[in-house]
């Protein structure tokens, strides 16, 4: 038996989440519920889970904030947020996962699998303070886009996507904003393509942020499509590569 508590300020996600588990599997048992976040660390210490579906967006205290005042922290964790201002990627490491609101019964049965795949597996549950650790040094980061105008400048988890525009290129933001710029591709790369990373060159024409990853289609050697709907060709070449980085079950 997997046993979790789940913690959202939300009410009425807090419910559907909850009817969701219960439809799911007779092997999860929800032992907490709450929209408090106070209250969160009290069941967390007190019921000590196996997993957790926490928050991050809360009023009192937000998901990483609880995370810092528990006593009790060996549970596999999974983010729940309606917001992709967050280094999800940074998030993604380990047994930490996270599902994007509205929560799709899917994507929280894939969540689900992988959390007892883990626990079977004896997988070592990441620190937290490394995760914490990990999510500012990625939110820290700042980009440079130059521009005909002038010069830009981006927080790099706003970044969606950047596709090849001849020899210079267009950066697609989180608000949908496009924004064309002087440098290549291949600058782009240099500086966002780092290893484990949330960047990734999947073919000739684009670089993607993993974290923005809505959908996989298997056509061909993959289509990657993003949050705002745009779809993305996954070269053959970088298949295996894009697969891990998304979690996606092999």
């Amino acid at each position: 038996m997997i046993y979790a508590v789940l913690i959202d300020d939300e009410s009425n996600g807090l419910k559907s989440l909850e009817l969701l588990l219960g439809t799911m599997s007779d092997e999860i048992k929800v032992v907490g519920v709450t929209t408090d976040a106070l209250q969160a660390i009290e069941l967390v210490n007190a019921y000590r889970p196996d997993v957790v579906f926490l928050d991050i967006s809360m009023p009192q205290l937000d998901g990483f904030e609880v995370l810092d005042r528990l006593e009790f922290k060996n549970f596999h964790l999974v983010f729940t947020t309606a917001h992709q201002k967050y280094a999800l990627r940074a998030l993604k490491h380990g047994a930490t996962d996270y599902l994007l609101k509205p929560i799709d019964r899917r994507e929280l049965q894939a969540a689900l699998d992988r959390v007892k795949q883990r626990m079977h597996a004896g997988s070592k549950i990441p620190d937290v303070y490394e995760l914490l650790k990990r999510i500012n040094e990625t939110q820290n980061a700042r980009v440079v886009l130059p521009t005909r105008a002038g010069t830009e400048y981006v927080m790099s988890s706003n970044i969606v996507y950047v596709e090849a525009d001849s020899n210079h290129a267009v950066v697609s933001l989180v608000n949908g904003e496009c924004i064309r710029v002087l440098s290549s591709l291949k600058d782009f790369e240099v500086q966002l393509c780092k290893k484990d990373g949330s960047y990734m060159r999947v073919h000739n024409s684009y670089i993607i942020n993993c974290d923005y990853v809505v959908r996989y289609m298997k056509d061909d050697g993959g289509i990657a499509v993003m949050q705002g709907k745009k779809a993305i060709p996954i070269s053959r070449q970088r298949k295996d590569e894009f697969l891990k980085a998304i979690n996606f079950p092999v």
